[in-house]
């Protein structure tokens, strides 16, 4: 059995029940390190449909119904901003759809509630982004404040435009015209991720992406970024949806074929991976078989478990070693090769450690 001092926050989304075994001061140290990581909703979620919330300690409940109460507001505040920009692109955009964490607080299911979004993400064609930025910069939107070398790696390497921000709301707006970064696009064909999708009637006329869509999407994203502050919510974002649609008939069956259809890439195998290793996923037979088929991916799944795994067990402060920084810094740097050529990468870091040691506004965004 794990003593009180080893059990973190993995640990407990693994096993709700643990919390049951730890001491007052073990778990104020666990719902610390969940407002650090942005999981208290989600951990009050876990605790409910596992079906120990009754037996947690009163101030243990307040605590992650005060992180389930920010989740709320932020669902409020996703359905205002529906409202606001169907107004907006009432004669501009007949359709658009909500990705990443906006999709999961729009889905309506039960085990993604109390999820945490950082901003609301949506994905465009390409040939509507001239007109759906000048609506919103004619009413109240403005570009977060940026630097000019930041405008130039958004316009060179990503696959949205700069940011927004609402001048008066402070809402932040993730408008997207590619679905996969642009460094990919000649290794991956994203045009299978399009053809299908959901259409809940809360986002009308909006769509989100289908279930197999949105887990691949997901991992292709988590495994070529540069920033894993939040790898372990991505990560248990990845788990649900695995635990959640796997129990769909053709889930597995869809996501094997959508796999085959992009082209190679190895996030899904990753993805699988560590919420088994990290989560105790079970993986069904034809989904193994199916993994099982790329060496390579095994490979670099375990050049790589361990360094992955550290960013994502230990990035509340307290547990942060020279495992975790050189973890960081290795896959940072791994993810910079995903998203920029070779020849670009150098000048980059030198450029944004210049800028990020500067002053920076309120909003100001940070690049890695």
């Amino acid at each position: 059995m794990m003593t009180s001092r080893q059990v973190q926050l993995v640990d407990i989304l693994c096993l709700p029940t643990l919390l049951l075994t730890l001491d007052p001061r073990a778990l104020y140290q666990i719902i610390t390190e969940a407002r650090h990581l942005s999981l208290l909703g989600q951990l009050k979620t876990a605790c409910e449909l596992d079906g120990i919330w009754d037996e947690l300690p009163l101030f243990m409940q307040q605590q992650l119904i005060s992180g389930f109460h920010s989740f709320e507001k932020q669902k409020q505040a996703l359905i205002f901003e529906h409202q606001e920009l169907k107004l907006q692109f009432k004669n501009v955009l007949p359709s658009w759809r909500y990705i990443r964490g906006s999709a999961l607080q729009f889905s309506e299911i039960e085990m993604f509630k109390g999820r945490i979004k950082n901003n609301i993400d949506i994905l465009i064609s390409e040939n509507h982004v001239d007109a759906v930025l000048d609506q919103l910069l004619n009413h109240g939107w403005r570009y977060k404040n940026i630097t000019d070398y930041e405008e130039t790696f958004y316009c060179r390497w990503s696959n949205q435009t700069m940011p927004l921000i609402h001048k008066e709301r402070r809402t932040e707006l993730a408008i997207h015209f590619h679905l996969l970064p642009k460094t990919l696009k000649h290794k991956l064909d994203e045009a299978p991720l399009l053809h299908h999708h959901t259409s809940p009637i809360i986002a009308h006329p909006a769509t989100l992406l289908s279930p197999e869509t949105m887990v691949l999407h997901q991992a292709i994203m988590m495994f070529n970024q540069v920033d894993f502050r939040y790898g372990l919510r991505d990560l248990y974002d990845l788990h649900l949806q695995f635990t959640y649609f796997g129990k769909q008939r053709l889930f597995w069956h869809n996501l094997i074929q959508l796999h085959q259809q992009i082209g190679k890439d190895n996030s899904l195998y990753m993805a699988l991976g560590l919420c088994h290793e990290l989560f105790a996923l079970k993986i069904p037979d034809e989904m193994l078989q199916f993994l099982n088929q790329h060496p390579s991916h095994r490979f670099i799944f375990w050049l790589y478990k361990e360094r992955f795994s550290e960013v994502m067990r230990n990035a509340f402060p307290k547990y942060q070693s020279a495992d975790y920084r050189f973890a960081v810094k290795s896959l940072r740097f791994r993810g910079r090769l995903k998203r920029m050529p070779l020849y670009a990468i150098l000048p980059h870091i030198i450029k944004t450690q210049i800028i990020n040691l500067m002053p920076h506004e309120e909003d100001e965004e940070i690049i890695y």
